[in-house]
């Protein structure tokens, strides 16, 4: 009786490693690369640093949606022109 037990957790663990397997090479067949845990870091620090910035720059505070909108896509370069 053990044996289904430790047979059904291996199974499992099979399971998850193929399933993790597969979704990382149909990320990687679109162009993903594999990041260690310090350029993740580094890249959300960016990313937070370039959102504080934008927030800090462009007038947020008592605006409506579509001011906000609009001062957004200006901080990025867009126009409706």
């Amino acid at each position: 009786m053990v044996w289904v037990f430790w047979g059904s957790v291996a199974v499992l663990l099979v399971g998850l490693g193929v399933l993790s397997w597969w979704w990382d090479h149909d990320a990687r067949k679109r162009g993903a690369t594999p990041l260690n845990g310090g350029a993740m870091q580094r890249a959300r620090w960016s990313r937070n640093l370039e959102v504080e910035r934008q927030v800090n720059s462009v007038l947020t505070k008592g605006a409506t949606p579509r001011v906000q909108d609009a001062a957004r896509d200006a901080w990025n370069g867009k126009t409706d022109h």
